[in-house]
């Protein structure tokens, strides 16, 4: 599964981008919009490294097990 395959998963999950790009904002203090989730999908190849954990504490609330790893392997690679 590659990272923009996985971080589909999660919005399919959540129920779509903006309810990911809501759910982040409610963590993080800081204002994500749709179009954020919309460019790590379409632009940027998948999530920025720091928001990793956030999204992989979603996938754990959803029972989902999406991690850091299949989010951002680069930067969280598995041992």
């Amino acid at each position: 599964m590659t990272p923009v395959e996985a971080l589909q998963c999660v919005v399919e999950s959540l129920g779509g981008q903006t309810a990911l790009a809501d759910a982040l904002s409610k963590r993080t203090g800081r204002s994500i919009r749709q179009q954020h989730v919309w460019n790590w999908l379409n632009r940027d190849g998948g999530i920025p490294p720091a928001y990793a954990p956030l999204v992989e504490a979603l996938c754990k609330e959803q029972g989902m097990s999406i991690n850091c790893t299949l989010l951002c392997p680069g930067f969280y690679p598995s041992f």
